[in-house]
């Protein structure tokens, strides 16, 4: 190994050792026993979370590991949906059971709320939507009936979700009618793969996990290099401004009904972000005290 290369492990070793984990400050106060309930009244809409359904991820040498989605990832988003007054259905491409990347478990990615990590596993072995979750086909057909669509990160989406049709439509469709989308850490790799010709999210301003946490990740975590990989150079080429923050630090960004996050430890600020963007649409979604039937309520302006 050359100095240079030695002196890079060096620092990203030193760099991710000290960062904060799973948030962007210190533990919430919120941390119920159990996951969060709606309070009573009505819904304001459901989310549509699409997940993974690879637990196996082959790399660029033909290496296998055990992968599937970021249980944080899943989790954060799915807390501050839920707080929000908003129901939550789940895909998968197959119907079956999402798998959890073991490595999304390690203690370092819920150092700022410590007891949701319990919560999170708790849900994934009780909730019914988890376990037995509807085909992202069937979720396609009825794509209208959804508010507001997340995809949580993790490596297995690299492998399946990326190159799904029905995953590009359903971006395409809510991106048409300006309801929020949530895309976390590597799932902003869709992007790159919507057909050019019928993308109406290109040109927005987008985050995802950067080089340096990729040279991280594929030299301590996955111990191999990904077939699909510099996310951030492939975004930016396909026509989105792509930003990011330090490595291993917390960031998100909204363009208008497109929120982003760079990587596990974005999860509070992703939330901030996503949460208001559906505020935006529910309130964009109510129509006024003079509006007549015939009226349809205005959808939020993009914002830049």
């Amino acid at each position: 190994m050359s100095i240079r290369s030695s002196l890079g492990v060096a620092l990203a070793a030193t760099l991710f050792g000290v960062l904060p984990a799973c948030g962007a400050t210190a533990a919430s106060d919120r941390a119920p026993s159990r996951p969060p309930t709606r309070e009573l009244g009505a819904p304001s809409g459901t989310v549509l979370f699409v997940l993974t359904g690879a637990d196996t991820q082959t790399l660029a040498r033909g290496k296998t590991r055990r992968t599937g989605y970021f249980l944080g990832e899943f989790y954060e988003a799915y807390r501050a949906v839920r707080d929000a007054g908003f129901d939550v259905a789940i895909a998968t491409p197959d119907g079956r059971a999402a798998p959890v990347d073991p490595e999304s478990l390690a203690a370092k990615y819920w150092e700022a709320h410590p007891s949701w990590l319990v919560e999170a596993q708790a849900l994934v072995a009780d909730d019914p939507d988890l376990n037995a979750p509807m085909r992202i086909d069937a979720a396609l057909a009825t794509e209208s009936e959804f508010a507001a669509l997340v995809v949580p990160g993790g490596q297995g989406l690299m492998t399946d979700l990326v190159d799904d049709p029905a995953v590009h439509t359903l971006l395409v469709r809510f991106a048409a009618t300006a309801r929020p989308i949530g895309l976390v850490c590597h799932a902003p790799a869709i992007l790159t793969h919507l057909p050019r010709d019928a993308d109406p999210l290109r040109g927005r301003r987008v985050t995802s996990v950067s080089g340096f946490e990729e040279f991280y990740i594929e030299r301590f975590v996955m111990h191999g290099r990904a077939r699909e990989r510099r996310i951030g150079r492939r975004l930016s080429q396909a026509g989105y401004r792509y930003v990011h923050g330090g490595p291993g630090r917390p960031f998100a960004v909204r363009d208008g009904n497109l929120v982003t996050s760079q990587n596990p430890f974005s999860g509070d600020a992703f939330a901030q972000e996503f949460v208001a963007a559906l505020e935006d649409w529910r309130a964009a979604s109510v129509p006024t005290s003079t509006a007549s039937d015939a009226e349809q309520p205005e959808q939020p302006e993009r914002q830049r």
